[in-house]
C-alpha cells in the first residue's frame, strides 16, 4: 500500500452551506482545524508506507483527527462514525472537503489506524507536545520549574480472581481437546467438564465463600488444568496442529497454571510477573497504596509538567520505583532546553539521599521536607514558616495531580479499552495530545474584564479570545 498526500478543504464559510448552516468559529474542533501540525504529523505518518505502489491509503488527517474526537468524547468507533457523520463540525476538523451525509469510513478502519501508528506514536505524541509548547511559550515567561509524578492508567479487564481464571483456563483447554480429536478422528478424552462447570457455578453463587473452600475450589480447578494441558500435548505428539493463535494462547495458559500452582503449595498470592487476564497477559497488578483502590491494573506512566504541558517519560506494564528516573528525567530537560531546571516538585519518594545530591551538584532545588530528624529546637515562628513552605509547595505540586484526574476523566485515560499492549500506548499517548490541546485551548479562551472610568461614567468592557495564534 502506498501513500499520497492530499489536501483539498473548503474554507470554514463555505463547509456546510448544502444544510444552509454556517460553522461556529467558537466550536473547539473548528478552531483547531487549521492550527495543528498536520503536515509535520503527516510527514511522520509516511514512514509506516515503505511501499511505492499499490492502493492509496486514506488520509492522516481523516483517521488521526478522529481518534482524537474519541480520546476526547469516550465514545466506542461504532459511535464515533455515527458522531461524525451527524457533526459539520467534526468533518470540518478531519479534513472532508465538504460535508457529507454518509460515514466517512468504517467503524474498523480506526482499529487498523491505531495499530499502523503504534510505531510512531510517541513522535506524534512529540510534535503535538511542540506545537503546544510554541502556542504557550509566545503569551508565557519561560517556568523553569518540573513536576514529576507517577500514576497507572487502568485497563478494562475483569477482576481477576484465582479460580475466575483457572476455569477460564479449564474451558480454553476443553475446547482444543475437543478439536485437536477431531483433526485425528479419535474419540475425546474424557474430561469431566459437566461436573467441573457445576462444581464452579455452585461455588460462585455462594453470597459468602470461606478461604477454605476459596482454596478447596482453587485445588480442584488446578487438578482440571493439569489433566487437560496432558491431554492436549498428547493429542499435539500424534500429530495435532494449532493455529499460531492458540498456540500462545496454551503457552499463556501453560504460564498461568506454573503459577498459581505455586502460589497454592507455597500458600502466597504473591507470584512474580502475575498473570491477571487470559486476553491481555501482558497486564499486571500494580500496588499504589490508594484509599479508593489499593492495586490497578494497567500500564505505570511517569510523567513530568513544565509550563502547564505534559510528557511521558516512561511507559511500562510492571511495576517500577518511580525515583530510579528522576535523573533521566532531569537531563533530558538539560538536553531539551540547554540548561537545568531551577526547581523541581516532587513527593517523598524522589526526594532521596541520591537524586537531593544530584540536584545539589546541578544547582537544582528540590522542593519538600528535608530527610532526617526534625530539629530538636524551633520557634514557634520557624515552625509556622515551615509549614506554610510544605503547604506551598504541596499545593504546587498538586498541579500534576489534578493533570492526572483531567486525563482519566476527559481525555479517555479513566479506563482503556484497547486490546493489545502496543493499541493501549497508542492509547496513552492520544490522551496525553489531547490533554495538551485542551490546555492551549484553555488558556486562549481566557476572559477578561476592564473597568474604565472617564467622567465619573464607569465602562466595563469583556474581552475574550478564542484564535490561537
Amino acid at each position: 500500500m502506498v501513500y499520497r498526500i492530499k489536501s483539498v478543504q473548503l474554507s470554514i464559510d463555505s463547509f456546510g452551506q448544502e444544510l444552509g448552516v454556517a460553522l461556529s468559529p467558537k466550536n473547539k474542533w473548528v478552531q483547531l482545524a487549521n492550527q495543528l501540525p498536520w503536515s509535520n504529523l503527516e510527514t511522520v505518518y509516511t514512514t509506516v508506507f515503505p511501499s511505492k505502489v499499490g492502493r492509496a491509503g486514506k488520509p492522516f488527517r481523516l483517521f488521526f483527527g478522529a481518534q482524537l474526537i474519541k480520546q476526547a468524547t469516550n465514545l466506542s468507533d461504532v459511535e464515533l462514525v455515527n458522531a461524525i457523520r451527524d457533526t459539520p463540525a467534526y468533518q470540518y476538523f478531519i479534513g472532508l472537503p465538504k460535508y457529507q451525509i454518509e460515514l466517512p469510513f468504517s467503524s474498523s478502519a480506526m482499529t487498523v489506524f491505531r495499530k499502523r501508528i503504534a510505531p510512531i506514536s510517541s513522535e506524534l505524541r512529540t510534535i503535538i507536545g511542540d506545537w503546544a509548547k510554541q502556542q504557550l511559550n509566545h503569551s508565557l515567561d519561560d517556568d523553569q520549574t518540573i513536576i514529576v509524578d507517577a500514576t497507572v492508567v487502568p485497563v478494562n479487564i475483569r477482576f481477576p480472581q484465582d479460580y475466575s481464571l483457572l476455569s477460564q483456563a479449564r474451558t480454553t483447554l476443553e475446547k482444543f481437546i475437543t478439536e485437536l480429536a477431531h483433526q485425528l478422528n479419535t474419540k475425546i478424552p474424557r474430561t469431566y467438564k459437566r461436573e467441573a462447570h457445576k462444581a464452579y457455578v455452585r461455588f460462585t453463587k455462594k453470597p459468602r465463600r470461606s478461604a477454605k473452600e476459596t482454596r478447596n475450589q482453587v485445588k480442584a480447578q488446578l487438578q482440571y488444568v493439569r489433566r487437560d494441558l496432558r491431554y492436549v500435548h498428547e493429542l499435539r505428539e500424534q500429530g495435532g496442529q494449532l493455529s499460531e493463535r492458540q498456540l500462545v494462547k496454551l503457552a499463556t495458559i501453560q504460564q498461568l497454571f506454573e503459577q498459581q500452582n505455586f502460589m497454592y503449595e507455597n500458600k502466597t498470592h504473591q507470584v512474580k510477573d502475575r498473570i491477571v487476564s487470559l486476553a491481555q497477559p501482558y497486564v499486571r497488578p500494580i500496588k499504589r497504596g490508594k484509599a479508593r483502590q489499593n492495586t490497578e491494573f494497567g500500564p505505570k506512566i511517569d510523567a513530568s509538567i513544565q509550563n502547564g504541558i505534559i510528557e511521558i517519560e516512561r511507559v511500562d506494564f510492571n511495576a517500577f520505583n518511580e525515583s530510579t528516573d528522576f535523573q533521566t528525567v532531569i537531563e533530558r530537560y538539560h538536553h531539551v532546553h540547554g540548561y537545568y531546571p531551577d526547581e523541581v516538585l516532587a513527593d517523598k519518594l524522589y526526594r532521596n539521599r541520591e537524586n537531593i545530591a544530584f540536584a545539589k551538584e546541578h544547582g537544582i532545588k528540590i522542593i519538600g521536607p528535608k530527610l532526617g530528624r526534625k530539629p530538636k529546637y524551633i520557634t514557634q515562628e520557624e515552625q509556622r514558616a515551615a509549614n506554610a513552605a510544605a503547604r506551598d509547595a504541596e499545593n504546587r505540586r498538586g498541579k500534576i495531580e489534578r493533570y492526572f484526574s483531567f486525563i482519566k476523566h476527559k481525555c479517555g485515560l479513566g479506563l482503556v479499552r484497547a486490546k493489545t499492549a502496543s493499541t493501549v500506548a497508542v492509547s496513552i499517548d492520544l490522551g496525553i495530545m489531547v490533554a495538551n490541546i485542551e490546555t492551549v485551548l484553555r488558556f486562549f479562551s481566557w476572559k477578561l474584564l476592564l473597568t474604565i472610568k472617564t467622567n465619573d461614567i464607569y465602562l466595563k468592557i469583556s474581552y475574550q479570545t478564542n484564535q490561537i495564534d
